[in-house]
């Protein structure tokens, strides 16, 4: 995810805003903060953020606290239109933030209170959120960490431990038509792994690996919604060096980028097998975002 980017908006100056790890759009990036729900668009090639507008539907009760989930950004290609897809939760406030807020917390309507995920989408091109209709399966964790979320296509994905599938599942969002679609992910045993979901040549595609280890299994899924189709491409590893994958969104040409035990960035090629060193330190959360620069400004990409 690498470090916290700052969020300028006149004279508001809130350094905890981190980019979403669907990727750059076009040349925009999304920053958000999952705590209040602040988002903007960034262009970093001028320096222009565009704040999104509040929603209105975010406030429920003065007795609840929510925590904001931004699953996906992308571009609806029919309509000429950015779009961000988000997930909130909710959840009471404790004994002393009560106290804090001057509020009786043995007041509290506890039982009349709404603990269903909020699920909305906004749309650049009005400036305007919208709720969907969700079922609240789609979403049950909240992260920032890199390597949950991709954007390929059109559509907006993001894995998950399931609900109702002893497993992980992969829950697809397409833009254009906004549908979702799950596809489950045959692992084995899912709690002993850590994972990446990252894009391979316009695919969704799995990096992962038992914790520990430095062997690391690669796998492509072929079609959207069928579990039988994903496919182990390679199996790598291990590595004395290496401990652990870096989520780089959408990849090409057969290279991985690892962090080694002495905190340096470096390539590894897949069909050489060979690893080149960059010459670059990284940080345990590290995530590598391929960019292309766009002039045009935000206000103006829809006009």
């Amino acid at each position: 995810m690498g470090k916290p980017m700052n969020m300028k908006h006149g004279k508001e100056d809130d350094p905890l805003g981190f980019v979403l790890d669907s990727g750059s759009i076009t040349g925009i990036l999304c920053v958000y903060q999952y705590h209040n729900g602040k988002t903007a668009f960034w262009n970093p090639t001028p320096e222009e953020f565009k704040i999104i507008p509040p929603s209105p539907f975010l406030f429920r009760s003065p007795y609840q606290k929510f925590v904001v989930n931004p699953l996906g950004f992308g571009y609806d290609i029919v309509r000429d239109d950015y779009k961000l897809i988000r997930c909130v939760g909710y959840f009471n406030l404790e004994y002393e933030e009560c106290e804090e807020l001057g509020i009786s917390w043995s007041d509290a309507p506890w039982k009349d209170l709404s603990y269903e995920y909020l699920w909305e989408i906004y749309s650049l091109k009005s400036n305007t959120w919208r709720k969907l209709d969700v079922n609240d399966s789609a979403c049950s964790c909240f992260s920032n960490i890199a390597g949950v979320r991709l954007y390929t296509n059109e559509m907006c994905h993001w894995w998950q431990y399931g609900k109702k599938y002893d497993g992980v599942e992969v829950e697809s969002f397409d833009l254009r038509n906004e549908v979702f679609f799950t596809t489950l992910v045959p692992l084995g045993d899912v709690y002993s792994k850590s994972l990446y979901m990252v894009g391979l040549n316009g695919s969704i595609a799995f990096i992962s690996w038992t914790s520990g280890t430095t062997t690391f299994d690669i796998s492509i899924l072929c079609e959207i919604g069928v579990k039988e189709s994903w496919t182990k491409l390679y199996s790598i590893g291990p590595f004395s060096c290496i401990e652990h994958p870096i989520p780089i969104g959408t990849w090409k040409n057969g290279f991985v980028f690892f962090r080694t035990k002495d905190n340096e960035i470096v390539l590894y090629d897949l069909q050489s097998q060979m690893i080149e060193e960059l010459c670059i330190e990284g940080e345990h959360f590290s995530h590598i975002l391929p960019y292309k620069k766009n002039l045009l400004s935000i206000g103006g990409i829809n006009q």
